[in-house]
């Protein structure tokens, strides 16, 4: 390619002194194939057929010289982060959890206790939780009373497929960086990138240039170096380069077999509050804001006026 061996074998046909392959074998050996080149019956495309590309065949040699410019290859991709693991095969089971949290005192004749529990039981079908809290001897309606405050009780299911929530219950809503969330009764659909921490959600910067002899690629960010390989001759790229959020620069350097050196600097900005390419998210709810939530009410019956009871009061 271009006068560099790249190692690489092809399958061609030769067909009255044409020679032919398939668009995917010319794409993997790095020639770009516009969409507008035809293709024939049997899904052959002719090299002639590529605009900027010329090539000469050494039938003997079993060896195909092509010479191309620049915006006729296709980049050699270069990653500077370990490649995305993808969705992981989840395996389900049956099953149920009890967390707690208690405390209790007893200073004389008066003991206090308070706690706090969730019940979570899970199975391929989604997973239930409930939680409450409770109080013995002191509760928020005054002291010497006792309550029982219910704090969530949600139904969810997760398909990580699709990075989909769906909840059915008490919900947050969701809302955006200048709304104020409440909690509703109802439903609830969003989709949820927490289901796949190997994915970066927002966009990070790339880099890209072309050499005409093997060289070495050094980029640094914020002078710290981040990226540092040896590049055959030809275009490259170098995306998604792993920095941190905010603003900063990107020097890229080449330097040649002789020591020759070339350098680019260009600024960056990256936010966790924007959203890669081809990703999207959202939030749907349907329901009644829930009001009073983790307070109880104190009422006091007639036919004993020096008892007090509180009662869990959360209504929507």
């Amino acid at each position: 390619m271009n006068g560099n061996l790249t190692g690489k074998i092809g399958e061609f046909v030769q067909r009255d002194g044409a020679l032919l392959a398939r668009p995917q074998e010319l794409q993997d050996l790095g020639l770009r194939v516009p969409a507008t080149v035809p293709v024939g019956a049997d899904g052959l495309v002719s090299l002639a057929a590529l605009p900027g590309i010329t090539w000469k065949l050494d039938e003997g040699a079993q060896k195909l010289s092509v010479t191309a410019s620049d915006d006729r290859l296709l980049p050699n991709m270069l990653n500077a982060t370990a490649a995305a693991i993808g969705p992981a095969d989840l395996q389900t089971g049956l099953g149920a959890m009890v967390n707690y949290d208690i405390s209790a005192t007893s200073v004389g004749s008066q003991r206090v206790g308070s706690g706090s529990g969730a019940l979570v039981a899970f199975s391929p079908w989604g997973n239930v939780s409930f939680g409450m809290l409770g109080f013995l001897g002191s509760s928020p309606a005054g002291p010497g009373t006792s309550s029982a405050v219910r704090l969530d009780a949600t139904y969810t299911y997760s398909d990580p497929e699709s990075l989909r929530r769906y909840r059915v219950g008490d919900v947050i809503v969701g809302g955006l960086s200048w709304t104020r969330p409440v909690r509703v009764g109802g439903a609830q659909i969003t989709g949820d990138f927490s289901m796949r921490p190997d994915l970066i959600t927002f966009p990070l910067p790339s880099v890209s240039g072309s050499v005409a002899v093997p060289s070495a690629v050094d980029v640094l960010v914020n002078g710290a170096q981040l990226f540092s390989r040896e590049v055959q001759p030809g275009p490259f790229e170098i995306p998604q380069l792993p920095v941190v959020t905010g603003a900063g620069t990107i020097a890229m350097t080449m330097t040649n077999a002789l020591g020759r050196q070339v350098t680019s600097t260009v600024p960056f900005y990256a936010s966790s509050s924007m959203l890669a390419p081809g990703l999207q998210t959202y939030s749907a709810e349907i329901g009644k804001v829930r009001q009073n939530w983790a307070s109880s009410a104190t009422t006091t019956p007639a036919s004993s006026p020096q008892r007090r009871i509180a009662v869990a009061y959360p209504r929507y």
